[in-house]
């Protein structure tokens, strides 16, 4: 993981920042008393377990996301050989009435779907930037987040989910898997065996954006993605990797998303 310690950039006056990104591997029952002093997000990116704080109890699974309070006594029982964690930690004055205030408790678990996902990666993109900025637009990218978070509702806890649900999640993991293809809505509800209307409608209410729109935010995050990470392609090379059909479309519907050029972007991480 990049920049796991961010040293003392986050200083008492501060509303929200990010102050760290690491890795967690559990191997065996253990207390979460590493992180007391932070607020954390934990994804879970291997195992299989469960997590406890007072009298809540959550299953846990690759996928899973946790949202994690300072001096609370956490503890993991991992049911397999060991549970694997991507962490975020942050902090803020905000945040005991901000989080209160959004309903988000001790224990908050989510499935980091649709915008939840693209912005946890998002996150995870701009504190790869060597630019000075680059904690402030992290730490703006985690305030989204969290409002995001209850905008979309969604209980963990619930044992079932709709079959519309599940069917949904099996669409976007097609749209990640074939995003550089010439994908259309009528294909996308072909998948789905349902019309085209119906598709954007169902779409919408779950993840509060088009099919269409979430393929376009996927291309343009993968494209950043390569932007930063690959200095010597193109802007031409990247629209054609990630599906766009020109390089002048593709820096216009980047323009339009990011608010700068692909180049400026890189130019932006480089500096």
């Amino acid at each position: 993981m990049l920049k796991p310690n961010m040293g003392n950039l986050l200083v008492p006056d501060m509303p929200l920042m990010i102050t760290g990104q690491n890795r967690l591997t559990v191997n065996e029952l253990m207390d979460w008393s590493d992180h007391s002093r932070d607020y954390t997000i934990v994804q879970c990116i291997g195992g299989t377990g469960r997590i406890s704080a007072k009298n809540l109890e959550l299953s846990v699974r690759k996928g899973t996301a946790l949202i994690m309070f300072p001096e609370v006594p956490y503890r993991y029982n991992n049911s397999s050989n060991s549970l694997q964690f991507d962490c975020l930690s942050f902090n803020g004055y905000i945040l005991p009435r901000f989080l209160h205030s959004l309903q988000i408790g001790e224990l908050r678990a989510f499935k980091p779907e649709g915008i939840l996902g693209l912005l946890l990666r998002e996150i995870t993109l701009a504190l790869q930037s060597r630019h000075k900025d680059y904690i402030w637009h992290g730490s703006t990218l985690l305030y989204t987040l969290l409002v995001r978070l209850t905008i979309e509702s969604e209980r963990y806890s619930k044992v079932e989910r709709s079959e519309a649900r599940l069917r949904l999640t099996e669409l976007v993991a097609f749209i990640k898997e074939n995003y550089q293809q010439d994908l259309s809505l009528s294909l996308l509800a072909d998948q789905m065996n349902v019309t085209e209307q119906h598709l954007n409608r169902i779409f919408k209410k779950e993840f509060h954006m088009t099919p269409l729109d979430y393929l376009v935010r996927y291309r343009l995050l993968k494209a950043k993605e390569m932007l930063v990470q690959q200095e010597d392609i193109t802007a031409h090379e990247i629209a054609k990797a990630v599906g766009f059909n020109s390089a002048s479309y593709f820096g216009s519907v980047f323009k339009k998303y990011e608010g700068i050029s692909p180049i400026e972007l890189r130019k932006k991480f480089q500096r």
